[in-house]
């Protein structure tokens, strides 16, 4: 009998990935012991609006610039059109994994709006929750929530304590809009798709 493996999911619009999402999902590896990590490009996330991101496929080479090192890049909700739903590609991830455990990692903002998500009591059945604080009081209002949702959902949560690096994909778009440098913010084959590609108008 093989061994249950731990799986973690990560996703988000990632336009652009940045140093922050870079450092996030190798905590997540080592804090959570994951044994696969998927890096999923959302297609449409229903939580935020779309004239802002780049195609779809720019997202997704640079994800694979940013990640291929030591995760897995997934095009499944980009492969899927229309509004991407967590429960839909955890439904995905527990096809290709029947016997392993699942790891959601997501943002402090997402945590705390779970009663928003589409089918959370699904989420919460097929994963256990991993939480990314940004703010430092965030453990206060991480166990609040994380007690709310294991009473309501039966669900599992944890979170990571280590800081998170300060950085934003809009302010990094909002950036390169006026051609500042970035390059310290992203990494760097990155940079040089963003500059090649002239993405975000950075010049």
């Amino acid at each position: 009998m093989m061994k249950s493996r731990k799986i973690g999911l990560f996703g988000g619009t990632f336009s652009p990935p940045h140093n922050g999402h870079v450092h996030f999902a190798k905590l997540f590896m080592e804090k959570a012991h994951l044994d696969l990590l998927y890096i999923m490009p959302a297609g449409i996330p229903p939580h935020k609006e779309t004239d802002a991101w780049g195609t779809a496929q720019a997202r997704l080479d640079m994800a694979h610039l940013a990640f291929d090192t030591f995760a897995t890049v997934s095009d499944y909700e980009i492969r899927q059109g229309g509004k991407s739903y967590t429960y839909k590609t955890l439904e995905y991830l527990r096809k290709r994994h029947p016997e392993d455990q699942l790891y959601l990692l997501v943002g402090e903002d997402m945590f705390l709006s779970f009663d928003t998500w589409k089918n959370p009591n699904l989420i919460f059945s097929m994963a256990t929750v991993v939480c990314m604080g940004r703010e430092k009081n965030f453990k206060e209002k991480f166990e609040t929530a994380g007690a709310a949702y294991e009473k309501r959902y039966g669900g599992k949560t944890t979170y990571l304590t280590d800081v998170p690096l300060p950085i934003s994909s809009t302010e990094i778009r909002r950036m390169c809009a006026a051609g500042q440098d970035i390059s310290q913010l992203v990494p760097a084959p990155v940079l040089g798709y963003i500059m090649k590609h002239g993405l975000y108008k950075y010049e």
